[in-house]
């Protein structure tokens, strides 16, 4: 069995769409949480920033990952998350696990 990949994404928000974005994240999370390959999620706001978030997860493997993106896409979410971000969101895929 293969190792599982980490995934960051972070993103600035425009001020207005902070606290309802924070508000709304816990409802869009239960379908995450029921995608096949979800393993694990966290989401933390920036200390200095609070307009930006930062999403760590787990997957069972890339492919998981990227069905998970392309869900989302078609539902329309990533169109929604374009209106509210200044910039493009940022994206790593980590995968080798060192200690």
């Amino acid at each position: 069995m293969s190792e599982s990949i980490i995934v960051t994404l972070q993103l600035s928000l425009k001020p207005e769409a902070v606290e309802p974005f924070c508000a709304q994240i816990p409802v869009t999370l239960e379908d995450t949480r029921k995608f096949p390959g979800f393993i694990a999620i966290t989401i933390r706001r920036h200390v200095d920033q609070p307009n930006r978030v930062i999403f760590v997860e787990e997957w069972q493997s890339q492919e998981a990952y990227a069905a998970y993106v392309a869900f989302r896409t078609e539902s329309g979410m990533m169109d929604a998350m374009a209106d509210i971000i200044t910039e493009p969101p940022q994206v790593d895929i980590w995968h080798q696990k060192i200690a």
